[in-house]
């Protein structure tokens, strides 16, 4: 099972470009401008995709030939290298925590911390060794109720509180593998060592991809192994348990060599970023979705299927939600996530992580 998104067809209109760079294409645009790019006339000789002007162009320079007001999601790019000064908040987690200060402002959040919420829901498809430290450091780095008075840089600034409380590992049962279209053979598509998932401090945070006992299955997905990589925060209001406050759709899974550590360099004396791998994500929450919605109403982004909002198969970017006096509160953006973010099953006795060295 996998899920992708298509980006809108960008134009070229030159007065907003600038500015809708900055929120989808300024990851992009921070790479290396050494790299330059052939000529229109080249291009089209050699059959491949058109570019804007007959000049030879840099990255940067390229990437400026486009427009992104109509892009409602922001990038979140992993690069290697040791990251320190300014460019540490560009990549990896540090960057997924900035987008979500910037969507959801501490003046929005006030209050927030202190009420019962629902632990952020990471599904993937491969496993780090990971440490309980770094694990308990990165989810309250994202949990948009204390990252603005959680400070990654700060070696023990991390919440205190069980894991449990902070997240929810979606991760498939050795029964869902060997029982799926694929068989054990397509197992191998969620490599996972035994060292690495068998930690103690791990296994209350498994979940099941697929509802227990032939659950409810909107997107006829439970025999399909997961390929999928998300990162999702759900609603944590008492009287909306449909909604998500942040979504990733990503190629990153949990690891610090996809997501980074915040390490101290012995040379400067600060701290710098490590990453190792080459990921890119796609984040969306109300924030990055009203400029497509329009900003005349609060949006809300709703997971379809699991919660009966829509009927399978039905999806519709924006629509108002219309109450029976026929008002309407919000501008709802559906999307379809192929597994129960709002109630996965836990692991039970009889359920083993899935193995594969």
């Amino acid at each position: 099972t996998s899920q992708s998104w298509c980006a809108p067809t960008l134009g070229g209109s030159m007065d907003i470009r600038e500015a809708r760079l900055k929120r989808f294409g300024q990851s992009m645009d921070s790479q290396s401008s050494s790299t330059a790019y052939p000529s229109q006339k080249a291009a089209n000789a050699n059959g491949t995709s058109r570019i804007l002007t007959s000049q030879e162009l840099s990255l940067p320079d390229l990437i400026r030939q486009y427009d992104y007001s109509s892009a409602y999601a922001v990038l979140i790019p992993s690069v290697p290298g040791y990251h320190q000064g300014m460019a540490i908040h560009k990549y990896g987690y540090l960057k997924l925590r900035r987008e979500i200060m910037d969507a959801f402002p501490s003046s929005q959040t006030l209050g927030e911390k202190k009420k019962k919420k629902s632990p952020i829901v990471c599904q993937i498809s491969s496993l780090g060794s990971l440490q309980e430290k770094w694990l308990r450091k990165f989810f309250s780095a994202l949990d948009y109720t204390s990252t603005h008075t959680t400070n990654p840089l700060d070696e023990n600034c991390m919440a205190t509180k069980p894991l449990q409380s902070l997240t929810k590992i979606i991760w498939p049962t050795t029964d869902e593998i060997r029982n799926s279209v694929e068989g054990v053979a397509g197992g191998g598509s969620v490599p996972g060592r035994e060292k690495n998932l068998q930690k103690p401090f791990l296994k209350p945070l498994y979940h099941r991809w697929s509802k227990r006992d032939g659950g409810k299955d909107p997107f006829l997905t439970a025999r399909h192994i997961p390929h999928i990589k998300t990162v999702v925060q759900p609603s944590q209001s008492f009287f909306d348990d449909r909604s998500i406050e942040w979504l990733l759709l990503s190629s990153h899974n949990l690891s610090k060599a996809a997501w980074g550590q915040v390490q101290n360099n012995k040379r400067t004396g600060g701290k710098d970023c490590f990453i190792a791998h080459w990921e890119l994500g796609v984040m969306f929450s109300p924030a990055t979705l009203l400029e497509v919605c329009g900003m005349t109403k609060p949006v809300r982004i709703l997971s379809i299927g699991y919660d009966g909002a829509k009927d399978n198969g039905t999806i519709s970017l924006c629509d108002d939600d219309v109450d029976d006096d026929g008002s309407s509160d919000f501008i709802n953006v559906r999307v379809p996530l192929p597994y129960d973010v709002h109630t996965p099953d836990a692991y039970n006795g009889r359920d083993d992580y899935w193995i594969a060295e």
